[in-house]
């Protein structure tokens, strides 16, 4: 991702935010086991420290990081209160607080990073950690007989607090996200404010909001109106993020994840035979080969780049607990913008179209596209068109439904290498001998690399 040099320089002897810093963009390093091994100690998350927290263009940096598995022992929300507190957020640096005033939520469904509801605990013991399915977390009923130490209009505010997957470096620009997290924030009203940052991690601002459900896409207003709120996006100016001539950033991710995700297959082939036929499966050396004549069909189409955010699965599309000022389509938003870039708006849509398909909170098939719900038909793809262009039935509708049937392929591509760079964790769990796993991304990216095959099949773009 290109960076943005929109914002405001900083000179070198200004406290700064490393995340904010402009910085010469270097390639994704290869996924390390490390990133989930080395963690502040307690100790550093000391509360009486007087050090100052550098801090750019309103957001800070604390020198911290946590360890996500810890997030059901009490020692997390102690640390997480010592973040918030050095972090100044507001509301949460009162003296008044203390871990037991935190209610802790884990969203379930989130696939790249582990993602929780930070919210004010307003009784007097402290609450257990809990899943929160659909991003709708809850605040537990305060005692009258002990009251918290303000009012409940004075409610510390319900926070986002993600912490990054241990292959997330390797997918993702961290320092990218940021720039055009605050970029649309500040320039466009869009996405979330970030409090701040710390090493594996960082703090957002909540809407009061529910996620969407699966089923839910397929409701025609709703439908509508993620295409109304996707043609929005696209009208981002792409100069103001810093993207002067750019490709689509699916070519890009490949290049650099490829390899990435050679290496996690070959380490799989060595566990077992069983292991090495999901390897040759997979067959990468022919992937890399298809990918290359895919491209080619690809790029001899007319089709220019809009930014876009690429990952609207019904996880990230919120509707609203209250309605905006606007259109009724504003009561639905989007967040979760890692993979945010420059691609054709045929590619976000089609990506969105698979979305349909997915349910990602199944008890057993979470990772696969094929048991749960029905691509959208032809009537229901027309319908989405209409919307997104605001137009009847004419050339406009036709000539976007054969840019999604293009660029169909490309997704299904991006998030089979996705899900095996995503794949590295649990491919040292199986050396270990360890089977079990929250989400089978072995299992999801051969899958989409077996629909890549058949879409670009089908449109001829590969033999």
């Amino acid at each position: 991702m290109v960076l943005t040099p929109d914002l405001n320089p900083v000179r070198a002897a200004d406290p700064l935010s490393p995340l904010l810093l402009a910085q010469t963009p270097k390639p994704h390093p290869t996924p390390r086991r490390s990133s989930t091994g080395n963690y502040s100690q307690l100790s550093d998350f000391r509360l009486d420290s007087d050090q100052e927290i550098p801090e750019v263009q309103g957001v800070r940096h604390v020198n911290l990081s946590v360890n996500a598995a810890e997030w059901r022992q009490p020692v997390f929300k102690e640390k997480i209160l010592a973040i918030l507190k050095r972090l100044h957020t507001p509301a949460w640096s009162s003296n008044h607080l203390t871990p037991s005033s935190i209610h802790l939520q884990k969203v379930s469904g989130a696939l790249t990073n582990a993602v929780f509801f930070v919210s004010f605990n307003p009784a007097p013991n402290p609450t257990s950690p809990s899943m929160s399915p659909l991003l709708t977390p809850t605040v537990p009923p305060s005692d009258p007989n002990h009251p918290p130490p303000f009012p409940s209009t004075d409610y510390p505010p319900t926070l986002l607090l993600r912490i990054y997957g241990p292959s997330s470096d390797a997918l993702i620009s961290r320092t990218e996200e940021l720039r055009i997290l605050h970029v649309l924030f500040t320039e466009y009203g869009l996405g979330p404010k970030v409090y701040g940052t710390f090493d594996n991690g960082r703090v957002e601002q909540f809407f009061p909001s529910r996620a969407l459900t699966a089923d839910e896409l397929r409701v025609p207003k709703i439908s509508a109106s993620i295409a109304k709120r996707m043609r929005e996006l696209h009208s981002v100016d792409l100069r103001l993020l810093g993207y002067e001539h750019s490709e689509p950033m699916v070519w890009d991710c490949l290049t650099k994840w490829t390899p990435a995700a050679a290496a996690v297959l070959e380490k799989l082939a060595a566990i077992s035979a069983v292991w090495a036929n999901f390897a040759r499966a997979f067959d990468m050396p022919t992937a890399r080969a298809q990918i290359s004549q895919y491209k080619r069909y690809v790029s001899a189409q007319s089709s220019g780049v809009v930014f876009a955010h690429n990952d609207t699965q019904y996880g990230n599309l919120l509707k609203l607990d209250a309605p905006r000022n606007g259109p009724d389509h504003h009561q639905y938003i989007v967040i979760d913008f890692e993979y945010a870039a420059p691609s054709a708006r045929g590619y976000d849509i089609a990506n969105h179209f698979h979305e349909w398909r997915a349910n990602y909170h199944h008890p057993t098939l979470s990772h696969s596209l094929q048991p749960h719900f029905p691509y959208p038909s032809l009537e229901q793809r027309k319908a989405f068109y209409r919307s997104y262009l605001d137009l009847d039935d004419g050339p406009g509708v036709e000539a976007l439904e054969r840019e999604v049937r293009i660029w169909s392929p490309a997704s299904s591509v991006f998030w089979a290498m996705w899900g095996l760079v995503q794949a590295e964790e649990q491919v040292e769990n199986l050396i270990d001998g360890i089977t079990a796993t929250d989400f089978d991304y072995l299992s999801y990216a051969l899958e989409r690399m077996e629909m890549f095959r058949k879409e670009a099949k089908e449109l001829g773009a590969i033999v």
